[in-house]
């Protein structure tokens, strides 16, 4: 429903087959996810924290910046290995917010060149295992971050 209403949006407004609208509207459909998951895991945190720092007459601005924020490492970097991944793997909107070869992302890449060596599945193959190889070493890059910033923010 959303999708011919914002087509005409960002061609009004000079972003369409842009990178740029791409990036906006990655960021705008992840948000809330990303709100939802750091507020999950931040209701986990213990408030003694919280209390221990007034009591040393810590500002709230301090009481986030310097204690909060630290322990929210792995949500944080979780919530980053989430989105680079939505974003490499997305199609949808990757195929209808670009219009050409020139901003043209991975998967829609892999599309046309599905299309046009269709049965040459030895070019195919390769590409696709070339295209997924960055985010399975970002992930196991970051793996620990992963697990335990997810795992600690659920069933809250």
């Amino acid at each position: 429903m959303a999708l011919i209403p914002l087509v005409r949006m960002l061609q009004a407004i000079g972003l369409y087959n842009t990178y740029w609208a791409l990036i906006i509207l990655y960021t705008a459909f992840r948000i809330p996810f990303s709100t939802f998951l750091i507020r999950a895991y931040m209701l986990g945190l213990p408030k003694d924290l919280d209390e221990a720092a007034r009591i040393d007459g810590a500002s709230e601005g301090q009481i986030f910046w310097r204690i909060i924020l630290p322990l929210c490492q792995p949500i944080i970097i979780s919530c980053i290995i989430l989105h680079v991944l939505f974003a490499w793997n997305e199609y949808l909107f990757a195929m209808v917010f670009t219009n050409g070869s020139a901003v043209q992302t991975l998967p829609v890449g892999l599309t046309s060149l599905m299309s046009k060596n269709g049965t040459n599945y030895g070019v195919v193959f390769a590409a696709m295992t070339i295209s997924a190889l960055p985010i399975v070493l970002l992930f196991f890059a970051a793996q620990r971050y992963f697990i335990r910033g997810l795992s600690e923010g659920i069933g809250k």
